[in-house]
C-alpha cells in the first residue's frame, strides 16, 4: 500500500480554497478463528466532489446529482483501483463522505506467519505475504510505516484529512507502539500523519484449555448428579 495514493489526486484538491475532508484508512482485523481480513477505505466529502464538478462545468448553475458525484469519484479513483486486485470493491458512504471500501480475506494467520516479515505499508506484496513471526504462543509483527504524509501543503487549504492504520485483535494487545488504543485494548490505531517509522504489535489468541477443563468438570458433576438421582429413585 502506498500512502501517497491515499491522497486522491492531490494536485486537483490544492486548487480548492474551501474546507474539505479526506479519509484514507487501512484496517487489519484478526478474528478469534485466526482469519486475517484487510479493508482499505478511500473517501472524500460531498463538498469536494461538488467543487470538482463545478470546476469541470464552470457555466452550470445546476445542483449535481448523487450519481454525478459517484461518477466524479470513479474518475478520481480509476488509477488507484488498479492496485487492489483480488479485493472486493463496495461503495462507502456516510452523511458527509463518499468513497470506496476494498476488502479481502488473507486466510488463516498460520499461512501468514514465517521467519521473515515481508509486509509493509509502502509496498504490500501480493503473493506469499508474511505478516507475522511467532514467539511461543505469541504472534508478533514489525514493519515499515513509510514516510508520514506531508501536511504542509494541505494545511494552508484548510483540508481536514484522516490517514490511519487500524488493527483489531481477538484479545488485548501484549505490546504495541500504536498512537491510540481502545479501552478494551484490542483496537490499535496509528496516525500516519505523524512521524512513525515502524508499526509493531504483539498478541496471543485466548487459551481455552482452562475453560474446556471447567466445562468438562461441570458436565461430569451434572452427569454424576443425574446418576445418583436415578439410582436413589430406583432404590425407592
Amino acid at each position: 500500500m502506498k500512502k501517497g495514493k491515499y491522497l486522491i489526486i492531490l494536485g486537483l484538491i490544492l486548487f480548492l480554497t474551501s474546507g474539505c475532508e479526506m479519509v484514507a484508512t487501512y484496517e487489519t482485523t484478526i478474528t478469534k478463528d485466526k482469519q486475517v481480513n484487510q479493508k482499505i477505505v478511500l473517501a472524500v466529502d460531498n463538498e469536494m466532489l461538488e467543487n470538482l464538478l463545478s470546476m469541470q462545468n464552470p457555466n452550470s448553475n445546476q445542483e449535481f446529482t448523487e450519481e454525478e458525484k459517484w461518477e466524479m469519484l470513479d474518475e478520481m479513483l480509476d488509477e488507484e483501483n488498479q492496485d487492489y486486485e483480488g479485493y472486493t470493491k463496495e461503495r462507502y458512504e456516510t452523511t458527509d463522505l463518499k468513497g470506496y471500501a476494498f476488502t479481502k480475506n488473507l486466510g488463516n494467520i498460520e499461512n501468514l506467519t514465517g521467519d521473515t516479515i515481508n509486509f509493509s505499508l509502502e509496498d504490500e506484496p501480493t503473493e506469499n505475504i508474511i505478516m507475522f513471526t511467532k514467539k511461543g504462543n505469541n504472534y508478533f509483527t514489525e514493519f515499515e510505516a513509510g514516510e508520514p504524509f506531508d501536511t504542509d501543503d494541505t494545511d494552508q487549504y484548510n483540508i481536514d484529512y484522516t490517514v490511519e492504520y487500524i488493527v483489531t485483535l481477538p484479545t488485548k494487545a501484549i505490546n504495541h507502539n500504536a498512537t491510540t488504543i481502545s479501552e478494551d485494548g484490542k483496537t490499535l490505531t496509528w496516525d500516519l500523519t505523524t512521524p512513525i517509522s515502524t508499526i509493531s504489535y504483539e498478541f496471543a489468541f485466548a487459551n481455552n484449555t482452562i475453560l474446556y477443563i471447567i466445562i468438562g468438570g461441570v458436565a461430569v458433576v451434572i452427569l454424576l448428579g443425574i446418576g445418583i438421582f436415578l439410582y436413589l429413585k430406583r432404590r425407592k
